[in-house]
């Protein structure tokens, strides 16, 4: 019988290794995979008599433990999309836009009960016919055949931030990599506008909206989807995000400063990362996004100095970006 031994140092080795270069704390580290401060110790110093769900809830914070579950679980989606990111972005120059070195956002969704589309070409028109939401609509479907989707391990994917592409705007914002599967598990990766060349100090700031309309965006492209896939309200939506490089980023209103939106203090993230997660159906998104939104980034926003993300600004961004020329439209 073929032995897999496991060399426990080596694991807690490399542990430690992702959580000093996420810039986290023990304390920190706890916090996101919700342990106490001293199970993360115990687990650091090799103890190995502590309960399998707390070290399994600190590997998962760390991305070094990926759920058992079926080929196309959500899970098992987001961790292939993003190591299939990382080997895209690894031959490009460490200054390279492209690899959104300061910081990122990933988001994903699953729709479940969906009945799979019969090929990636017939997917690659169902997307390009789901409405716009902004001037950069996540999961964007461009025609141009240097960039256009194309199909990889049976997914379709788009990169770009692909070398040797002309593009309009070459930072990391404007260098999307995402991959949507024929049953409807989506992946996206985004870089932040704020470390563009209109910042002055990239890699410093956080801007207080954007997140808001990022968010209803994918939630909008997901319940969009689903219905052209021929979901009903019933259908559930799987949506998971996390945003890495936020530590030291000082919170905002950096996207719209004729806003004169007021922030109380400072306010600056003491963490690298956080995740976030929601299970709902499409009618909820239909009848609620603003609680949606709201509720899915209250933890983004406690990141920094535990500011109070406010319902109102929620909705107000919302009803905005839902007054944006071209809203509702065909993306195509």
């Amino acid at each position: 019988m073929t032995e897999w031994p496991i060399d426990w140092r080596a694991v807690v080795d490399e542990a430690i290794r992702r959580r000093k270069r996420e810039g986290l704390s023990q304390r920190a580290l706890a916090e996101l995979a919700g342990v106490s401060a001293p199970t993360v110790n115990a687990f650091e110093q090799g103890e190995v008599n502590l309960r399998f769900g707390g070290i399994v809830a600190i590997l998962q914070a760390l991305g070094l433990f990926v759920h058992a579950g079926d080929a196309d679980a959500l899970e098992t989606f987001v961790y292939n999309a993003a190591r299939r990111w990382e080997e895209l972005v690894a031959p490009l120059a460490g200054d390279d836009p492209g690899r959104q070195a300061l910081g990122y956002s990933e988001q994903a969704y699953a729709l479940e009960g969906i009945e799979p589309l019969a090929t990636p070409h017939k997917l690659r028109q169902v997307l390009a016919a789901v409405p716009k939401s902004s001037g950069w609509t996540p999961f964007w479907v461009p025609t141009r055949e240097d960039l256009r989707p194309y199909v990889e391990d049976g997914l379709l994917e788009c990169w770009l931030g692909r070398p040797g592409t002309e593009r309009h705007f070459a930072d990391p914002a404007h260098s999307d990599f995402w991959r949507v599967s024929r049953a409807g598990e989506a992946y996206l990766h985004r870089g932040f506008e704020e470390d563009g060349p209109s910042n002055l100090e990239p890699g410093t700031i956080f801007d207080l909206v954007l997140p808001i309309w990022r968010t209803a965006e994918v939630l909008l492209h997901a319940q969009n989807l689903a219905y052209a896939l021929g979901g009903t309200g019933d259908t559930s939506v799987r949506f998971r995000a996390r945003y890495s490089g936020l530590e030291g980023r000082e919170l905002l209103s950096w996207a719209k400063p004729r806003a004169r939106i007021v922030l109380d203090g400072r306010h600056r993230a003491r963490s690298s990362r956080v995740d976030l997660e929601i299970a709902i159906n499409l009618q909820q998104i239909e009848d609620g996004l603003d609680a949606v939104v709201h509720q899915v980034l209250i933890p983004l926003y406690e990141r920094f100095d535990g500011y109070v993300l406010s319902p109102d600004l929620v909705s107000s961004e919302i009803a905005e970006l839902r007054r944006q020329p071209g809203f509702g439209l065909a993306s195509a």
